[in-house]
């Protein structure tokens, strides 16, 4: 749950992330606190692991940040 303080409430933004599954369904939801769009794309960016996070503020679109792809071993030379 997100809780807030008066200070906080007022120069903060509340906005949406969406990690997604390998279908491109949503997994989980969650609440993300910034001040601006910069600074929530920084904390939505923070959150990838193995999937997908979409950010959103309300029906505003604001990005999809995807995994880093590690190359493996089972890589081949060109």
């Amino acid at each position: 749950m997100l809780a807030l303080d008066a200070e906080t409430a007022h120069r903060s933004r509340a906005y949406r992330t969406f990690r997604l599954d390998r279908a491109g369904r949503v997994r989980a939801a969650e609440i993300l606190s910034a001040e601006d769009d910069t600074q929530a794309r920084r904390r939505a960016r923070a959150m990838v692991q193995r999937d997908p996070i979409e950010l959103w503020e309300r029906t505003r679109f604001l990005g999809r940040f995807e995994p880093v792809v590690q190359g493996g071993a089972d890589r081949q030379a060109p």
